[in-house]
């Protein structure tokens, strides 16, 4: 059965929403079909700017997506993934939500980046009633124990209270598989992440252990932290795509720089090569740096979950886009002798996924960097890296049990 659904378009520019365009989506079962299309007085806008460099360049065509990339890039990054697509399934129960409820049920306070969608250009972005029979779901407003609860009980398939209905929109509007949500801390906007009941290690307690070793490597990260709440860790990392005063700030994933919907194929050269065309002058070169660091930190830390919407793009105003700080840069177990140490995307010349410092040091002269200077990077990771992982992990109260397992994740390989 065909299914033509419509929406407005709003961005949020100097610190106001603003009509941008109109988008169309076209479901016929599993066949989905997009266009979208500029609106006149935006284009006419001195701070216009386009929402997805790559497929929506500023301009009066008629945008049309393909069956490739049914979804326009950046329209598909404020879409939740795996754990909000999960929840929307639940709120939506007995039905079945389409590409355009993912997209258009959730409220527009916790979206990701600065797009908004909306019925009217008089009532502005907000939620489209699916017209779900439990929708909009309601209950309190949570607070973070809640969130955990509700988290704990929808991971176990369980009935969930009706008190938490309200976490099935408000939690899903992030991506990633982690059961996360939005939530205010001390008067900031965070990304809240819930540590599952039972897990091999404290994913909570590494992740944020892992973020400051970054930082000490020199990566770009947002600040982040662990608090415990009822007893449960859970890992904060504030809003990049937010400012100081909660203002949006428009942020596209790799995946939309690509112009790709496999987030899986890529490599950090075709990364570096569309940062070239597509990023502000003012930053390229520092960018590009940031990159080969990143690049260079996922195969020390051993995180091969590096695909293309875990690395991202954010706005400046007057200026254009740079990279974002760093997310979502988790240790993963080592798999053990038999199975190759891979990275998601490609790292060396010739696309080769090896998690490899030589491998990476091949690729230095696609992120701007000399031989000299690519090993001056490498060893100066790799020193902090080593010297440094043992006091921060501890600093950050991860448990000595969880020590081997790291240690076999992060030097055990290493010549």
């Amino acid at each position: 059965m065909s299914k033509k659904n419509e929406t407005y378009v709003f961005i949020n520019l100097s610190r106001e929403w603003v009509p941008c365009g109109y988008l169309t989506i076209n479901e016929d079962n599993r066949n989905i079909l997009s266009t979208f299309e500029y609106g006149n007085k935006y284009l006419q806008r001195k701070d216009a700017i386009s929402i997805d460099p790559v497929q929506l360049p500023l301009g009066k065509n008629i945008f049309r997506s393909t069956q490739q990339s049914p979804l326009f890039g950046a329209i598909r990054d404020t879409s939740p993934d795996a754990w909000g697509r999960h929840l929307l399934d639940r709120a939506a129960a007995p039905q079945s939500p389409g590409e355009f409820e993912y997209l258009t049920a959730l409220p527009v306070e916790d979206r990701i980046g600065a797009l908004g969608f909306g019925e009217s250009l008089a009532q502005g972005p907000g939620t489209i009633n699916p017209g779900w029979s439990n929708y909009p779901p309601h209950g309190t407003q949570l607070r973070l124990d809640d969130m955990i609860k509700a988290a704990d009980q929808i991971e176990k398939a369980e009935e969930l209270a009706p008190q938490y209905r309200r976490f099935l929109i408000r939690g899903s509007s992030l991506g990633g598989a982690q059961p996360k949500a939005p939530t205010m801390h001390e008067g900031k906007h965070w990304i809240a992440k819930f540590g599952r009941q039972y897990e091999a290690w404290n994913t909570c307690r590494i992740e944020n252990a892992n973020m400051k070793l970054a930082k000490e490597c020199g990566i770009d990260v947002p600040e982040t932290k662990t608090i415990s709440v009822s007893g449960r860790d859970v890992f904060l990392i504030l809003r990049f795509d937010r400012d100081n005063a909660g203002n949006r700030i428009p942020f596209i994933s790799a995946a939309s720089l690509l112009g790709t919907n496999n987030i899986n194929e890529g490599s950090y050269q075709d990364i570096a090569a569309q940062m070239r065309k597509y990023c502000a002058e003012n930053f390229i070169r520092s960018d590009l740096e940031q990159l080969f660091r990143r690049m260079t930190y996922n195969i020390l830390c051993n995180n091969f979950d590096d695909h293309l919407r875990n690395h991202g793009f954010i706005y400046i105003q007057g200026l254009g886009w740079k990279l974002s700080p760093a997310y979502d840069i988790v240790p993963q177990p080592d798999m053990g002798p038999e199975v190759p140490r891979l990275l998601t995307l490609g790292v060396g010349m010739n696309g080769s996924r090896e998690a490899s410092l030589a491998n990476a040091l091949s690729s230095c002269g696609v992120f701007g960097l000399t031989k000299e200077e690519g090993k001056k990077i490498i060893g100066e990771i790799k020193n902090i890296f080593l010297s440094k992982w043992e006091n921060i992990f501890t600093k950050s109260n991860v448990s000595k049990k969880d020590f081997p397992a790291l240690a076999e994740a992060f030097v055990n390989h290493l010549p």
